[in-house]
C-alpha cells in the first residue's frame, strides 16, 4: 500500500512539473511574438501582480494625505474637510430661533431650558443646565422635557391602559466614552441596553421610539446634548453630553441642546475624575433630580 502511495505522489509531482514547464515555455514564446512595447507592459503587469501591494491597495497616497492633514472623503475625524467655525455659526442660528418663542410669549408654555442634578458616589449633587433648541426641534425637546418632569413611580396613560413609567430621575450615567463624553438616560434597564421615549410621543406602530426630526446641530464642541439612537428613526430616552468635538456623530445622532458654561465644570469633573473600566464607571453617578426652568 505504501509503495503504491509513493508511486502516485511521484506521478503527480512529475505531472505538475511538466505543466509548469509547459506554461513557462508558452509564456516565453508568446512574449517573443509580441512587439517590444507589449512585452514591456506585459512583463511589468506580471511583476506588479507578484508584488506585496499595488497602488490601489495603498489607497492612492492616503498616508501622505493623512500626514499632511489634507483629509478627504475616505479620511474621517479631524482630517476630514469640515469647517468647524461655519458649523458653530449654524448652531448659534439654530439656538437663536428660541428668541421667536420668547417674542411670541410662548417661552413659558414651551420651556427652553432643563436641568440635571448629578451626584457622584453619593456626594452633594451638582447642577447641569441645558439649553434646548425648542423652536427648531420641538418633538425631540418635548420628549426630553417630559422625561425630566416625570417623577419616580409615576404612571402615564397610553390609550386605555395605565403604564408605569420612570423618567430621568434616579437613572445613572452608565458609560463614559473617552472619544465622545457622558452617556445616560436609560429609563428601562439603567445600563445602556434599553430605553423608551415618553408615552406622549409614542405611536401605535412605534410606542417606544420616534423618528429623527433633523440633523440641524453639529457636534462641534464640548457640551452638545444629543440623542443616542440605536438606528435610523429610533430615538428613545438615551442621550449623551459631548466633552470634545465629535464629527463622527454628525448625521447619525440628533443633537437638540447644549450645556451652559456653568454646568461644563461638573461634566468635565466627572469625565476626568471618575475611574472607568471598559467605559463603565466604577462608582455610581446618579441623576438625583431633574426638571425644566
Amino acid at each position: 500500500l505504501w509503495a503504491r502511495l509513493v508511486v502516485v505522489v511521484r506521478t503527480e509531482k512529475s505531472t505538475m512539473n511538466h505543466l509548469r514547464t509547459t506554461t513557462t515555455n508558452l509564456a516565453q514564446s508568446h512574449l517573443r511574438q509580441r512587439p517590444p512595447s507589449s512585452q514591456t507592459s506585459l512583463t511589468s503587469a506580471l511583476t506588479r501582480s507578484k508584488s506585496t501591494g499595488t497602488r490601489g491597495s495603498r489607497g492612492h497616497g492616503w498616508l501622505k494625505k493623512y500626514r499632511d492633514g489634507l483629509g478627504g472623503r475616505h479620511l474621517q475625524g479631524r482630517w476630514h474637510y469640515r469647517d468647524v467655525e461655519e458649523l458653530k455659526a449654524i448652531n448659534e442660528e439654530v439656538f437663536g430661533m428660541n428668541q421667536l418663542l420668547i417674542a411670541k410669549g410662548d417661552s413659558e408654555k414651551v420651556p427652553t431650558e432643563a436641568y440635571l442634578d448629578l451626584s457622584v458616589a453619593g456626594e452633594e449633587p451638582r447642577r447641569v443646565v441645558i439649553e434646548l433648541a425648542a423652536a427648531a426641534l420641538p418633538k425631540t425637546t418635548e420628549n426630553f422635557r417630559l422625561l425630566c418632569q416625570e417623577k419616580p413611580g409615576a404612571s402615564s396613560e397610553n390609550g386605555e391602559e395605565v403604564v408605569p413609567f420612570v423618567g430621568y430621575a434616579s437613572t445613572n450615567v452608565y458609560k463614559i466614552e473617552k472619544t465622545v463624553g457622558l452617556c445616560l438616560g436609560d429609563v428601562v434597564t439603567n445600563n445602556g441596553s434599553g430605553g423608551r421615549c415618553h408615552p406622549a410621543l409614542g405611536t401605535p406602530t412605534s410606542p417606544y421610539s420616534f423618528r429623527d426630526e433633523g440633523h440641524f446641530i453639529s457636534h462641534t464642541q464640548p457640551g452638545i446634548v444629543s440623542m443616542m439612537s440605536p438606528g435610523v428613526h429610533r430615538n428613545d430616552s438615551r442621550f449623551l453630553i459631548t466633552t470634545r468635538d465629535a464629527p463622527q456623530l454628525d448625521g447619525r445622532f440628533v443633537a437638540f441642546g447644549r450645556v451652559k458654561d456653568d454646568g461644563m465644570d461638573a461634566v468635565f469633573d466627572i469625565f476626568n475624575g471618575v475611574f472607568t473600566k471598559r467605559g463603565r464607571p466604577t462608582v455610581e453617578i446618579k441623576v438625583t433630580g431633574c426638571g425644566v426652568l
